[in-house]
């Protein structure tokens, strides 16, 4: 699959957006255990079996998932640009006796060869892009056909059905008009909002790839396991607390209608063999 001139052009737009995706918890294997261990478990067993060659975009995780593909015989290429997450790993790397092949770049600065990968996994850059699906539509041009993609994105609330209810209440406009100047001057607000919408990014997605499963899941657990993370004296009870909070936010979220409100979206799928789905690069 080759490169075209909108695709390029394309790739041009994308930038990564500061401030976008704190998730200090990841990098905490306890907290990370407790908030994405079943994610992980089942990316494992998926991800490895007939794979031989994998692009793992980031290290959020402090290269757990990455080392884990090499136990497994994967060949593992690993792009993070910030290259102090770089050397804990490959010390990891090298006390397990081995290797990865590490690229200090930004993923959308490099490019590599048309289906050159068996599997790309996102496991929390995408919302540090201002056009995920861009950047997704580039690791399907570097997968090989049959390829897997598997994603896991920090969204915000989709709000496209409260949208529409409020656009039936006369002068709604007006109030939700004065909300959003309110909103523009609180920063933590404006941050959530400015993530990903989760049922678009979904979306677009299957016009790229078979998704072949998704997952909407966390509501409050994230915000508890980022406080579970920081070094203070509620340390300990956060983390006690966290696995109930959990089992809260898995209950809540079989309601349908609060599963718009989820924070965070996993997908796995594949890029479709032969013909298949066809897209705009």
């Amino acid at each position: 699959m080759v490169r075209t001139k909108r695709s390029i052009e394309e790739e041009a737009r994308v930038r990564r957006v500061s401030g976008q995706n704190r998730e200090d918890y990841l990098a905490n294997p306890e907290v990370a255990d407790l908030l994405e261990g079943e994610i992980l478990k089942e990316l494992f067993a998926w991800g490895t079996e007939g794979v031989r060659r994998a692009l793992v975009v980031g290290l959020e995780d402090q290269g757990r998932i990455a080392l884990e593909l090499v136990k497994a015989g994967v060949f593992v290429t690993v792009v993070e640009p910030d290259e102090s997450l770089h050397e804990p790993v490959l010390q990891a790397a090298g006390n397990r006796g081995i290797q990865l092949n590490f690229y200090a770049s930004d993923y959308m600065k490099r490019d590599f060869a048309s289906s050159g990968f068996d599997m790309a996994i996102f496991y929390s850059t995408l919302a540090s892009y201002n056009e995920p699906l861009v950047v997704l539509k580039k690791a399907a041009r570097e997968l090989r056909a049959g390829g897997r993609v598997f994603a896991r994105v920090r969204v915000r609330p989709t709000l496209a059905p409260i949208e529409q209810l409020l656009g039936k209440i006369p002068h709604a406009s007006k109030v939700t008009d004065k909300i959003g100047e309110l909103v523009a001057h609180v920063p933590s607000i404006q941050a959530v909002l400015s993530l990903p919408d989760g049922a678009a990014l979904l979306e677009g997605a299957g016009e790229i790839f078979k998704i072949e499963r998704s997952i909407k899941y966390h509501l409050i657990a994230p915000v508890i396991g980022q406080l579970g993370v920081k070094p203070n004296a509620g340390q300990q009870l956060m983390k006690k607390a966290l696995p109930l909070v959990i089992k809260v936010d898995n209950v809540a979220l079989k309601a349908k209608p609060l599963t718009l409100f989820a924070t965070h979206l996993a997908f796995f799928g594949s890029k479709e063999l032969g013909l298949g789905k066809t897209f705009k690069l």
